[in-house]
């Protein structure tokens, strides 16, 4: 499996092409890459065309030039697809990829959307929003007052993914991680399926059944043995339940 590179202003992208037949697009989640599907694609490429993207900042891909939002993502997307003239094609997006995924089918032909415990659904209780109010003020202090207890609290907080990132990336996660989906999951008229672990702790199984009152035609298939990542967790399970979606009319 050799990546290729499209060049954009925020810099190159890696993506890949195997199999033929229906065009099948796989874009991954936060802190993943392509690779993480390549079970999947072995799985596909007798009888479809995978197309499969690193986002900028991942895998293969340079890390941006400046901090991307999930329109900076979905135009790359989009971009690339009709480079490769590409239309109409089935996409499977795990977590942070569902949110570019959804925000690409709200504006374009998708023959059939399947969203992998998709990001999108923004949860905030009371706690939730007084800590970030309290953050942002303590934020404010320290950067005036105390450069020490500044870097601690930046370098402290947040969640894993945020402080594992830096620079330009850690920019990028803020603009993402904002970014609600229910304008786009409303826009959306064709078939979607939800494919969901119960146990999952990032993207909560509460979020599909959200999605699903959304959506105006959805179907959720739960995993009952994973959390987050039920397509390497149950594979043999997620290529059968693939298969059968791909095929139906």
């Amino acid at each position: 499996m050799k990546e290729k590179y499209f060049k954009f202003s925020a810099g190159q992208m890696a993506y890949y092409l195997e199999g033929q037949g229906k065009p099948v697009v796989i874009l991954h989640g936060w802190g993943q890459n392509f690779f993480s599907f390549k079970n999947i694609m072995e799985a596909l490429k007798d009888d479809y065309l995978i197309i499969g993207v690193d986002f900028l900042g991942f895998g293969l891909s340079d890390e941006p030039t400046y901090p991307l939002t999930i329109e900076d993502f979905t135009f790359q997307l989009k971009t690339l697809l009709e480079f490769l003239e590409i239309k109409n094609p089935s996409i499977i997006a795990h977590s942070f990829g569902g949110r570019v995924a959804s925000r690409y089918a709200s504006n374009n032909n998708v023959d059939k959307l399947i969203l992998v415990s998709s990001a999108g659904i923004k949860n905030r209780s009371i706690k939730k929003y007084y800590n970030i109010f309290k953050y942002k003020i303590l934020k404010r202090i320290y950067k005036i007052f105390s450069k020490r207890k500044y870097e601690i609290l930046i370098n402290s907080s947040g969640s894993s993914d945020y402080r594992r990132a830096n620079g330009v990336m850690r920019r990028t996660l803020s603009n993402v991680v904002n970014y609600s989906s229910i304008k786009d999951l409303k826009n959306i008229f064709g078939k979607v399926y939800l494919l969901w672990g119960i146990n999952d702790p990032e993207t909560k199984y509460e979020d599909a059944k959200k999605m699903s009152k959304i959506l105006k035609h959805s179907t959720i298939i739960p995993f009952y043995n994973s959390g987050h990542f039920c397509y390497i967790e149950e594979e043999n399970k997620f290529i059968r339940e693939l298969s059968i979606i791909l095929r139906e009319k």
